[in-house]
């Protein structure tokens, strides 16, 4: 018995813990709230490994991405996919100018001048033994999250890694002036509308609509309003990535028996709004 006790609080405990344990999305969602437009601090010089001694950046836009000293280094800057991005960031930044700056937190400079060597890196490597860069700024402790681009003024405006995530990589050349990739919103092959059929008075129906962010931007949900008090509409979540999905759940419940006919609206932040229609016939069965 007693060892039966010990088992049923072990599964509790770990229920407890899964159902808390917060999903890659929430994170992202949450990092983005607190830091875009949130100002990156860089010191009034930085060294690079080749002995330079550079200024803070003055482009029209910076890359930023950090790395700490935990792991292989070299594994994950991913240099070669850095340049095959930066290629693409020349093709869409039009007349405006990005510089992109790679800060170390490591006395390592041997190796990190061979690895920029090794693959022609052109960008600027700095390294940071004593980890000031990010003593200043208080990076996410998340590796995904320490990238950053930046306006003129170093406003964080795009978050995340966008040599490992496609959605990202359209989101920051959509920002850098590829207008051509964020000129659709939201998928057209979704369905907004649905029937519910026959239905009895008082009896709640419900349908989950399947949705997806196809944009370059991270979406933003402002308000979700019902065309009547007997329709109601749940969104899955309210800060929607690039390239993520998100649902949104609609109830209908009434009493009147009749055709009928009902609206729910997404409301974005500075997006296309989407209206989703139910429509059935309540009948007394």
């Amino acid at each position: 018995m007693k060892s039966f006790r010990i088992l049923a609080l072990m599964l509790l405990v770990l229920a407890i813990v899964s159902s808390c344990k917060k999903s890659a999305r929430d994170i992202y969602a949450e990092a983005v709230e607190e830091w875009i437009g949130k100002e990156i601090l860089f010191p009034d010089s930085m060294m690079t490994v080749t002995g330079e001694m550079i200024a803070p950046p003055t482009a029209d836009f910076t890359i930023v991405s950090y790395y700490d000293s935990t792991g292989c280094t070299g594994c994950r800057m991913k240099l070669p996919f850095w340049n095959e991005f930066m290629n693409k960031v020349d093709s869409a930044k039009g007349d405006n100018s990005v510089e992109l700056v790679m800060v170390a937190a490591t006395n390592k400079v041997k190796e990190l001048k061979h690895l920029v060597k090794l693959n022609s890196f052109s960008g600027n490597m700095v390294y940071d033994p004593d980890d000031s860069f990010n003593s200043v700024n208080g990076f996410p402790r998340n590796t995904d999250l320490q990238t950053f681009l930046l306006d003129r003024h170093h406003r964080v405006i795009a978050m995340g890694n966008p040599v490992i995530n496609n959605g990202l990589e359209r989101l920051y050349l959509s920002k850098l002036g590829d207008d051509d990739l964020d000129s659709q919103d939201i998928s057209q092959e979704e369905v907004y509308e649905f029937d519910f059929g026959k239905v009895s008075p008082g009896e709640k129906v419900t349908h989950v609509f399947k949705l997806h962010n196809e944009s370059a931007d991270t979406l933003k949900v402002r308000d979700i309003i019902t065309s009547c008090e007997c329709t109601s509409g749940t969104i899955s979540t309210r800060i929607i990535p690039p390239g993520l999905g998100y649902e949104l759940t609609a109830e209908f419940q009434d009493t009147v028996p009749g055709e009928f006919f009902r609206t729910i609206s997404i409301l974005f932040e500075q997006k296309t709004d989407i209206q989703f229609e139910l429509s059935g016939e309540i009948v007394n069965q």
